[in-house]
């Protein structure tokens, strides 16, 4: 008898998003090696400009100018520029694109010349490239001269491994061949030493490329990973090897940015293994243009008939085996358990976009994305539609590509050693301890983890050398309960019941809620009263509706936005799930409307009876049936009238104390309710 066939469920969607980040994750390269490319690249951008400086002290020679006169040189410095041999660096492949993998480092830059760069330039680059590299660090450099590829070649001599490629090349080839191609007639003599024409057209276009990918590619979520893990299958199979590199790329953008939402790793490399099994490749497909070229250009052109169709069937199956749930065996990785044990949600994700930080030797002027473009008719309906999308309060806060303060102490002084001074904490909120040498002297600073304490140990070294530290951190020990409920008073506008002010109070209720939220991430989450902020609310206002206005993220990193409205004004809380995001919603509620809590219940504290009246507070009355019991609303005592029962909180002689505040009622009400909240019982009474 044959098996039953086995229904696809929901969570293999959730499986693929897993298996996606688990295989990016093993691909990823190191800290270690990510610190020597760091290193390596910067060491030669530093390199080469003094090289240039070189140069140009060569050809104007070494005559010095008045002393007087650095104002007219500071002005002219810009114009020097450009009569400079060598006019300037820039980083292109797998380093400007942060496509590098694990294992898989190679570096490429592209050195632009003035003039048409000749054997002569290339020999004069490198050999005194040698000699300002011994000048800036004394870390040892393989050079050597690469004449048919018209590079220079650098080599380290510790590990990781690490090869640099520098490509020479000049505008003025591309310029002449345009020329050449509209009918021109060209009157230049080139010199005779003169470097391959096409492997300069080659390192003109990587820089195209590379313009294009940061402007394009990066800004899509999942687009720079999916690369990643088709590059690793690319390595793994043969048959993907002839799409590796540009054409991969191209496929990738064009698959996901034509998507309707963002999406998660698995979805979206489902998506590009779907545009290749339809057929794009195929010969009589629509192919890939490329869009860095003026001419209509195909940029799978060296692909024959037979490798078409491999990559074609191989994606067909590919994609057949992630419909059965078996992407694991298309990624080359174990099958995941089907419960993975819950990480603690790191303080500073680490930002997969950007791998090593941008060059300050030069600042070469980058593309504007897309986003920003302004005054163009563009009637895309994905402009449209980003246009449109809400952010959430982390990317308004911090854009993706920003550098923390551990990136530019890393780049000012690399190599710095970080040392565990202590742990201490609970097991489950642990506070770690970093130190760090710099210059002689030592800092030290804490965080909840490793990487946070890091983070602020480098902002104290900043700030010690007076350097902008970028992104403005407060440590966890700074971050206390009152100061925040301090901060939430000062955010307070002047409400009134006016239509037009209910967006800037959902706005400035929306910063409330993220400072609770910082300052009371380590708990559940309850008012002053100890109470659940939805439950809260619920007693003082019935029948609220809470409306989810925004989801961001993928399935591993959500983050909700929800609101609810009272009496016209709009609250909005944000969290990782609609429970906490309704909770943090309900929390600047009951903060902005009720500060110091209601009326009602200052008056049921009032009504509290003399102190010597028997029974109160008493779990029984200590005279047994003989003791005097309070004729109230409650009647606990004889179970007569409303609340009948020996047991009614509602009575003063029973152990609930007065009112609803009694210690049997209020000591387990917040925990219960944020219990119950938790658990989806408060989802269906909204």
């Amino acid at each position: 008898m044959p098996p039953p066939i086995r229904h696809r469920s929901m969570r293999v969607f959730m499986n693929d998003d897993r298996h996606a980040m688990a295989k990016h994750s093993a691909i990823y390269p190191t800290q270690e090696e990510l610190e020597s490319v760091q290193n390596m690249v910067s060491h030669t951008e530093r390199a080469l400009k003094a090289v240039s400086d070189w140069l140009d002290k060569q050809e104007k020679g070494t005559c010095k100018s008045d002393p007087d006169s650095t104002d007219a040189n500071k002005e002219s410095e810009h114009k020097d520029q450009a009569t400079r041999s060598l006019r300037g660096v820039m980083r292109v492949g797998l380093v400007a694109k942060g496509l590098l993998l694990k294992g898989d480092l190679d570096l490429e830059l592209v050195l632009l010349c003035k003039d048409k760069p000749t054997i002569s330039l290339l020999k004069k680059v490198s050999e005194n490239l040698v000699t300002q590299l011994k000048l800036i660090t004394e870390e040892k450099y393989v050079v050597s001269q690469n004449i048919h590829e018209a590079s220079i070649v650098i080599k380290n001599t510790k590990e990781p491994p690490l090869t640099l490629t520098i490509h020479l090349t000049s505008p003025l080839v591309r310029e002449e061949v345009e020329k050449a191609a509209a009918g021109e007639t060209l009157s230049v003599n080139d010199p005779p030493d003169v470097l391959d024409r096409q492997k300069c057209l080659t390192a003109l276009a990587s820089l195209r490329h590379a313009k294009w990918f940061q402007a394009r590619a990066n800004g899509l979520r999942s687009c720079v990973i999916v690369i990643r893990i088709l590059r690793d299958l690319c390595a793994r199979v043969p048959t993907w090897a002839p799409l590796r590199g540009w054409p991969l790329e191209l496929i990738c953008e064009k698959a996901i940015g034509t998507g309707n939402r963002p999406m998660g790793a698995g979805e979206a490399l489902r998506r590009v293994l779907e545009c290749l099994a339809s057929g794009i490749l195929m010969a009589d497909g629509a192919g890939i243009s490329d869009p860095c070229e003026k001419e209509p250009t195909d940029a799978i052109s060296h692909l024959d008939y037979q490798q078409r169709e491999d990559i074609t069937a191989s994606a067909q199956h590919a994609l057949r085996l992630a419909a059965f749930g078996q992407l694991h065996k298309v990624l080359g990785m174990d099958p995941l358990p089907s419960k993975m044990p819950k990480k603690p949600r790191s303080e500073t994700p680490i930002d997969y976009t950007v791998q090593i930080p941008p060059s300050t030797a030069y600042a070469p002027p980058m593309k504007r994305p897309i986003e920003e473009e302004e005054g163009t008719d563009d009637k895309s309906p994905n402009k449209k539609k980003k246009k449109l999308q809400k952010k959430s309060p982390e990317e308004k806060a911090e854009p993706p590509q920003a550098m923390n303060a551990l990136m530019r102490l890393n780049q000012l002084k690399p190599g710095l050693q970080y040392k565990l001074i202590s742990q201490t904490g609970p097991v489950h909120v642990p506070v770690f301890t970093m130190a760090v040498e710099v210059d002689g002297k030592t800092f030290e600073a804490s965080g909840p983890s490793k990487r946070t304490a890091k983070l602020h140990v480098a902002v104290k070294v900043l700030q010690d050398m007076g350097l902008p530290t970028g992104v403005e951190l407060k440590t966890v020990e700074s971050i206390k309960t009152e100061e925040v409920a301090v901060a939430v008073e000062e955010l307070k506008p002047v409400v009134t019941p006016v239509e037009t002010t209910t967006a800037a109070t959902g706005a400035a209720s929306a910063d409330a809620t993220d400072a609770v939220e910082t300052a009371r991430q380590q708990g559940p989450i309850l008012t002053k009263h100890g109470k659940n902020p939805v439950m809260e609310l619920n007693e003082k206002r019935r029948g609220l509706k809470y409306e989810l206005i925004s989801e961001t993220g993928g399935s591993h990193d959500k983050r909700f936005v929800m609101e609810v409205e009272i009496d016209g004004q709009k609250f909005q809380g944000t969290g990782s799930n609609k429970k906490v995001a309704k909770a943090y919603a309900a929390l600047a509620a009951l903060e902005r409307l009720f500060p110091e809590g209601s009326m009602a219940e200052a008056a049921k504290k009032k009504k509290g009876p003399p102190m010597h009246a028997p029974g109160f507070g008493m779990m029984g009355a200590s005279g047994g049936a003989d003791a005097v019991t309070p004729r109230g609303r409650g009647r606990g005592g004889r179970g007569r009238g409303r609340g009948r029962g020996f047991n009614n909180g509602g009575g003063y002689g029973q152990g609930g104390g007065f009112g609803t505040y009694g210690y049997g009622n209020s000591a387990n009400s917040g925990y219960s309710d944020f219990v119950s909240d938790c658990y989806g019982y408060h989802e269906f009474a909204t």
